[in-house]
């Protein structure tokens, strides 16, 4: 036994975990320390742990991991799961160190220390903790195992007798008689079993508890039910419903088994690959359920889909010779491909020989469907063949005979199992879905005929031997030659070298009809559909000096051609051009038949790949010029051009002098347009200058764009050709912007920036007294952060955003605005113009005009100006809510087809509220005095004291007489008769005793009492007793420049009867 220093761990210096990348281990001495290295889930995970030598695990560990983790310290190769499980756990059991790698990112250092301070006592051997580790290892194995032999037994006829705690976990028990138990690890005796009673309750070890289990029709009808993921129950309504979760646990900290009728889980088990979790054993092999695996949904409903193809059969005549052609069969037959269907099986460990002997269908070929469907043909049948059982998971083989319905019918099918009781267990209803695939052509592989210059088509091979091919991408006759080498290689499709071999499986491809090229291109799947290629080389075609039978140089075996001088390998062979014939067989049946032309090559030809990138610089979206142009550099030319290709820059051009821009007439593939140039500034030769339009550079931001050039051989696009692709991205513009809260003007918006406030002008002095001057035009750029009045960037006084934004267009939000249904309240239907520049509002019927957008002013550049001769803005304004909703999109360089969006606070609109120019005071400014004389102060009061008006400024009337001119003309109204007081502390109709009157005078009183008035007065009048003070209450009617204000009750305090006291 080796003694424990209850001080030892003081002199743990640091502990470091180091994640690394892949088969990247650390080999480093590190003084008085053992390093650790395991592989975890693919990274190396190094830990280095500073440990003295009196822990005696560094030794011990360090050999059991050279001994079965084949050399952890420098083989990222370790031997797998079991070793990191035993690591973990030795690590941890003697550290207690918990640590976590996530989704295998990488932790850079994670620096800790530990510090251990205990009494003294005793550590166990390292002898002890190896058994530890054995026992663990083997209570997973034995975990496993019991399980597996479970399954199986299960599977093969036996059944699930009895369930119960046992003094190391749980055990089941077999209708054979044996017993496996589930343990785990120490918590092995904290086992439990929950199982159902017949009279409907939970029992737990065998002692009811009070919850039910199962749910009754009547009462509250509510069951109990686990729930895996809280460990507690949830209760459920009698119809299947949740009703609420419960802290009523079930799941301990040892292994629990719940059991019911049909199932017996298994939580808290150690699996054979180390993670814990719970696992389902179904009591018997009774197969209950069949649920199919949908493939795909047509039109809703669930169901798996084949690829059906149609042909008329060939027949080759005149073979090996100038007219050799086909002929179509008059009938045509159909190919209906291998299909699989999958159904997940209940119980997973279900009899498999029940799921091999009595297999079948059970088809509605024509069952009524809502869409438009044609009926399956008499003949469609459908059988099944078993495939595998695996994890649950049935696969079958489906045969299909016939076409399925495809217009107003729908043909369906289901699995049906027959057991071995003779009880028929089928799957739910799916459709078999056939999809009709177009005509097949032979064609060039996309990926090679990239290599040719022809990426954005689809190369289909000739199909006439003696005839120009109008669907052909060559459009040379096959069965001629070219006066010239250069020229004959355009009567080929490919190249081989006369000392090398071409594999033409690689060089062909069945794509469906019509193909449009590109990344377009549909290859068919011909392993699925039993197509295959066959090849043969045309015998007879005899040309050159001397006449010679191109077929004598080359041979060809299992798809590949190899090119030969008659029995032996040669030059001779360079030059020459057979054909070979490509045969699309079904079977016996001839599909398709089409040539491919071979052109026998020597080394030094040029390359097969004729086609090469040209990188250049990116283009960039600006305001400067109408269009933008890029040349390629020295550097480019030479590295991804000259060196490439294996010539000089003076070698290339002397091989293909004549440029070509191929890419201006195949355009929309290729973008703008190329020229040869000399470079201005640097006068380099043989540079080519890229130019394209700005709107192409606007649709294409973010993209890299492609065109293609050659340079030829010959003249007019003669000869062998090199071709460049040159390839640019254009930088991306931004095409949505969003105004955040802090580019708010909190001046012009509420405490919480949630509107906006629009208002009427400012009197232009103090003794403006125009009301033409009163207008409500408001600059909408105003509320938020604008470049500034001298700026250079952007446009002074407009929305700041982008130099690149040099406009802006506000309107009201049309969509938004509809829901905009009271104003106050007034109900109300907004609508805009076209444009979104003029806001109309519709009250009680009746249309009109409330504000207009300008976007083309020139003082202010965005204007909304409020209608000052329209009835219903005026009644929407005086209610003191009015308000709407504004958009704004942005004009990039003044133009106006390239707009981009404008968001406020990540909303589409922003608010703006529009501001009642004039408010009337709660209280009079003013008083009256009880028992004056008529015509004392007090008896009167002007009516523009009863008001006291003010701006939306705060500003009051008192203090700026111009006011009355500036917002005017003013008519004020009191409503004398039906005023209210509260005397005696009631509201109430002003008594009798009280004469209140508007009087229409313009002056009142005398002397120092004296008062004039443009507007008139009310005056008071008390016939009854004294009073004491007490209020009255008046409603005033204003008319002013913008509307009319119906205020409420305005408080005019009455002051207690004046006496010689």
């Amino acid at each position: 036994m080796y003694k424990y220093n209850p001080f030892i761990m003081q002199n743990i210096r640091a502990n470091t975990l180091i994640i690394g990348a892949n088969n990247n281990p650390i080999n480093k001495k590190v003084r008085l320390n053992a390093d650790f290295s395991i592989n975890y889930k693919k990274n190396s995970i190094i830990i280095c742990s500073f440990i003295e030598k009196q822990l005696c695990l560094h030794g011990k560990f360090l050999r059991y991991l050279r001994s079965n983790g084949k050399n952890h310290m420098t083989d990222s190769y370790v031997e797998g799961i079991r070793n990191e499980r035993l690591f973990t756990f030795y690590f941890f059991k003697f550290i207690n160190l918990k640590f976590s790698i996530m989704n295998k990112k990488f932790l850079s250092v994670i620096l800790f220390s530990a510090l251990m301070v205990g009494t003294a006592g005793t550590f166990v051997s390292c002898k002890d903790y190896d058994d530890d580790i054995e026992n663990l290892q083997k209570q997973i194995d034995e975990n496993a195992k019991a399980i597996d032999q479970i399954n199986k037994l299960i599977s093969d006829g036996s059944v699930i007798t009895g369930v119960v705690k046992g003094a190391n976990g749980i055990t089941i028990t077999l209708s054979n008689g044996n017993s496996y138990e589930i343990t785990n690890g120490s918590n092995g005796t904290n086992a439990a079993v929950w199982s159902i009673g017949e009279d409907g309750y939970w029992y737990k070890d065998d002692v009811k508890q009070a919850y039910k289990a199962v749910g009754e029709k009547g009462g509250d009808g509510c069951y109990y039910k686990p729930n895996e993921t809280t460990g507690n129950f949830d209760i459920y309504n009698a119809d299947g419903t949740l009703k609420e979760s419960t802290n009523i646990s079930w799941k301990g900290t040892g292994i629990t088994a719940v059991e019911d009728g049909n199932d017996v889980i298994l939580y808290n088990v150690t699996k054979a690959d180390g993670t814990t979790g719970s696992v389902t054993i179904s009591k018997t092999n009774n197969l209950r359920s069949l649920v199919f695996i949908p493939q795909v949904y047509v039109d809703g409903v669930q169901g798996l889909t084949y690829d059906s193809y149609a042909y008329k059969a060939l027949t080759l005549s005149e073979k090996d010779s100038k007219s050799e052609k086909t002929t179509a069969a008059a009938t045509s037959t159909t190919i209906n491909p291998v299909v699989y269907a999958e159904y997940h099986v209940n119980p997973a460990n279900a009899n498999v020989n029940e799921l091999k002997d009595k297999l079948s269908f059970m088809v509605k070929p024509n069952v009524d469907y809502i869409s438009s469907r044609a009926a399956a043909s008499n003949d469609f049948a459908m059988t099944p063949e078993f495939v595998s059982f695996t994890d649950g998971i049935l696969k079958v083989k489906v045969n299909i005979k016939g076409i399925a319905a495809t217009e107003e019918k729908i043909s369906v099918f289901a699995l049906n199992v027959e057991k071995e009781n003779g009880e028929d267990v089928t799957s739910d209803y799916a459709t078999v879905f056939k999809k009709d695939l177009s005509d097949l052509a032979i064609a060039d592989p996309a990926a090679e005929a990239a290599k040719k210059g022809i990426a954005d088509k689809d190369e289909h091979y000739r199909t006439k031997i003696a005839a120009v091919d109008a669907d052909a991408y060559n459009q040379k006759v096959v069965w001629a030659e070219g006066n010239t080498e250069a020229e004959s290689k355009t009567y080929c499709d490919t190249i081989v070298v006369y000392n090398q071999s071409l594999d033409l499986t690689k060089c062909v491809e069945a794509h469906e009809l019509a193909c449009e090229g590109g990344d377009k291109i549909k290859v068919a799947d011909l392993e699925k559909l039993g197509l295959s290629f066959a090849f043969d080389v045309v015998k007879n075609y005899k040309v050159g000096n001397p006449v010679t039978d191109q077929a004598d140089f080359v041979t060809l075996a299992d798809g590949v051609l190899t090119p030969k001088v008659y029995e032996t390998e040669g030059r001779a062979a360079i030059g020459r051009t057979p054909i070979v014939r490509v045969r699309l067989m079904d079977g016996e049946n001839l599909v398709k038949v089409a040539y491919i032309k071979v052109f026998i090559a020597d080394e030094t030809s040029a390359p097969v790949t004729n086609q090469y990138e040209l990188t250049i610089e990116n283009f960039k979206y600006d305001c400067d010029d109408a269009a933008a142009s890029k040349l390629s550099t020295v550097k480019d030319m030479n590295v991804q051009v000259y060196n490439e290709i294996g010539l000089s820059k003076e070698q290339f051009h002397a091989t293909y002098p004549y440029f070509y821009d191929y890419g201006a007439n195949q355009t929309p593939a290729d973008l703008g347009t190329c020229e040869e140039t000399t470079d201005a500034e640097t006068q380099a030769t043989h540079v080519i200058k890229w130019t394209i339009s700005k709107d192409a550079l606007w649709e294409n931001a973010s993209k890299q764009l492609t065109h293609r050039v050659r340079y030829y051989a010959g003249e007019n696009q003669t000869g062998a050709y090199v071709e460049l692709v040159l390839k640019a991205t254009v930088e991306d513009i931004q095409k949505s912007y969003n105004v955040a809260k802090a580019d708010f003007i909190s001046n012009y918006w509420d405490a919480d920036k949630t509107y906006t406030k629009f208002n009427v002008a400012v009197p232009s002095s103090t003794t403006d007294a125009d009301p033409t001057h009163c207008t409500f035009v408001n600059d909408l750029n105003s509320p938020f952060t604008t470049w500034a009045k001298n700026s250079t960037e952007g446009t002074p006084g407009v929305l700041k955003l982008d130099k690149a934004v040099t406009g802006i267009e506000y309107f009201f939000c049309a969509d938004d605005i509809k829901n905009i249904t009271k104003i106050g309240d007034i109900n109300v239907v907004f609508t805009t113009d076209a444009d979104g520049t003029t806001l109309y509002a519709t009250v009680g019927g009746v249309k009109e005009e409330i504000a207009v957008i300008n976007n083309a002013g020139s003082t202010a550049p965005n204007t909304v100006t409020y209608n000052k001769n329209s009835a219903i803005a005026k009644q929407l304004l005086n209610t003191g809510a009015m308000y709407t909703y504004i958009g704004a999109t942005g004009r990039v360089c003044d133009d106006e087809t390239k707009v981009v969006t404008i968001t406020f606070d990540n909303e589409d609109h922003f608010q703006a509220n529009f501001i009642r120019p004039v408010n009337i005071a709660e209280q009079a400014a003013d008083n009256f005095i009880d028992a004056v004389d008529f015509g004392e102060k007090g008896s009167f009061i002007r009516l523009e004291d009863l008001i006291a008006p003010y701006d939306w400024r705060d500003r009051y009337f008192s203090d700026y007489a111009n006011y009355w001119g500036f917002y005017g003309p003013f008519t004020i109204t009191a409503d004398v008769d039906n005023a209210e007081c509260d005397l005696n502390g009631v509201r109430q109709a002003v008594p009798v005793t009280v004469e209140l009157k508007a009087n229409t005078n313009t002056t009142m009183g005398s002397g120092d009492d004296a008062k004039t008035s443009q507007y008139g007065f009310i005056t008071y009048k008390n016939n009854g007793t004294k009073v004491s003070a007490f209020n009255i209450y008046v409603k005033v009617t204003v008319e002013y420049g913008w509307g009319t204000i119906k205020t409420d009750f305005i408080t005019v305090p009455v002051s207690s009867t004046i006496t010689n006291n």
